[in-house]
């Protein structure tokens, strides 16, 4: 047996190595670290909405079950979340961000 480790073996090492540290450091996959679950008592179980940047209860036994979760209050549903004046300040800069990095941003293509 050798113990030598092929190059396509580190290779496929590091990407593993870096696939697992993106996971630890909590990268949802759009080049966005997923904030930290809402610790609030009234609902034990999230779920985190990327397309909104927040949590919803997912908590079946939660008189909150399907609200979303934004700076300390609960929306009933994501049109009450939306017309809130403070989640719409962070809704734009949370989607400006989101669409300006990652692989191939600041680039275009056009049919043609």
């Amino acid at each position: 047996m050798s113990s030598k480790i092929s190059l396509t073996q580190k290779v496929m090492l590091g990407i593993s190595g870096a696939a697992l540290a993106a996971t630890a450091a909590g990268c949802s996959g759009t080049g966005h670290a997923i904030p930290p679950a809402p610790t609030d008592g009234s609902c034990r179980d999230w779920e985190y909405d990327a397309s909104e940047g927040v949590y919803e209860c997912d908590d079946s036994s939660s008189s909150h079950r399907g609200s979303y979760y934004y700076n300390g209050k609960y929306y009933k549903s994501k049109s009450a979340l939306k017309s809130s004046n403070e989640f719409q300040s962070y809704h734009a800069q949370y989607i400006k961000s989101k669409s300006s990095s990652g692989f191939g941003s600041g680039s275009s293509s056009s049919g043609g």
